[in-house]
């Protein structure tokens, strides 16, 4: 094959698009995935909500979807925890409690336990997260949700300087490469949290730090710790992002960052041609199938013609028939004003596009 022939090509790195190529990946197939940057998910927590379950129909091919992208996270070294049943309590970015079904097990974590006490740390300087609001608005609001979990507020500082102002961003940064910043930060957790139960801290550890290098942190500590949601950027979603990515690298997923798709063209029975704006001039990428799950830039590359989809992932022409056989959507461009929205349903039609979209391997090959 060409080298810059492939059998599938996602567009978009969003939960969506990354649950797309592993999928299609998973069969072996000559993959690449190109994006512009991470997916919009990293704005948010890289939770499912437990009515987002509902809402996507909690049928057997959601559930494989789930299992898919959970196998996906362990492998990549950044677990996702399911409670599909019942879901589980996890604090908001304002102190308020919300069921979530599935989350990274550091957020996971900061769920409230009966009768326990939690110690609310923030960081000196860090503007973004106020540990006396958290703390104040989770006792208040535990009690609404029936639990006993008592919170109170702390806070750290370090001698380094961080800039101002002190950002998630840098302080995860310097959680993942510098070990010593590691020790002074758990030396400092345990001289002001002593006796508490476990950690609340503002998601910061790390932006590609593995399950293991966390719990060898919380070993440190000496207490569980869990992450609490902070202003966007989330370091938890930017931590799963990134533990995918490098998964999915070394599944043999060959990655175009920071170029844009600028056009796609469509010719019956043969690959689909990809121009992508890269430097210099623009690069030709073709493939047997493509799917497309870069939300509304999806929309732009079909001309704003889409008008819904198929049982089969194809987007539709006006007239109601597949644009290609072998072109294929997937994430919120599908939302079509359903009330179908959120991680589950990017989930569910990642997996499904990038499944059918390896279907089609050797249909248009040596055309």
């Amino acid at each position: 094959m060409e080298s810059n022939r492939y059998d599938v090509v996602v567009v978009g790195a969003g939960i969506a698009g990354l649950t797309a190529a592993g999928a299609a990946a998973h069969q072996n197939l000559k993959v690449a995935l190109v994006a512009t940057g991470p997916g919009s998910f990293v704005l948010g927590t890289s939770s499912v909500k437990a009515h987002e379950l509902l809402e996507a129909g909690q049928t057997h091919e959601l559930s494989e979807a789930i299992a898919f992208c959970r196998e996906m996270a362990r492998l990549a070294g950044c677990p996702l925890e399911e409670d599909a049943a019942d879901g589980r309590w996890l604090p908001t970015l304002l102190g308020a409690f919300q069921r979530v079904a599935l989350a990274p097990r550091a957020l996971w974590q900061a769920a409230p336990r009966e009768g326990a006490s939690a110690a609310v740390v923030g960081i000196h300087g860090l503007t973004t997260f106020d540990e006396n609001f958290m703390a104040d608005r989770l006792n208040e609001n535990a009690r609404r949700i029936g639990s006993s979990c008592i919170y109170t507020a702390h806070q750290i500082s370090f001698t380094r300087d961080f800039g101002i102002p002190v950002s998630s961003v840098r302080v995860a940064k310097c959680f993942d490469r510098d070990p010593s910043f590691r020790v002074e930060f758990a030396s400092a957790l345990r001289k002001a949290v002593s006796g508490a139960q476990y950690i609340l801290l503002p998601g910061l550890l790390g932006m590609n730090s593995s399950a293991q290098q966390i719990a060898e942190f919380e070993r440190e500590v000496g207490c569980a710790i869990g992450e609490l949601p902070t202003l966007p950027p989330s370091i938890p979603s930017l931590r799963l992002s990134q533990r995918l990515e490098g998964y999915l690298r070394r599944a043999g997923v060959e990655f175009f960052r920071g170029y844009p798709v600028e056009q796609i063209e469509i010719h019956e029975d043969s690959p689909i041609r990809l121009q992508v704006a890269s430097p210099g001039h623009p690069m030709i990428l073709r493939g047997e199938s493509v799917v497309l799950a870069s939300g509304q830039h999806s929309a732009s590359l079909l001309g704003g013609q889409c008008a819904g989809r198929d049982q089969q992932m194809h987007p539709l022409t006006a007239a109601g028939s597949a644009m290609a056989q072998n072109l294929f959507v997937a994430g919120s461009l599908l939302d079509n004003g359903s009330g179908n929205s959120g991680e589950a349903i990017e989930i569910l039609t990642g997996y499904r596009a990038g499944t059918l979209a390896a279907a089609t391997r050797g249909c248009y090959a040596g055309r």
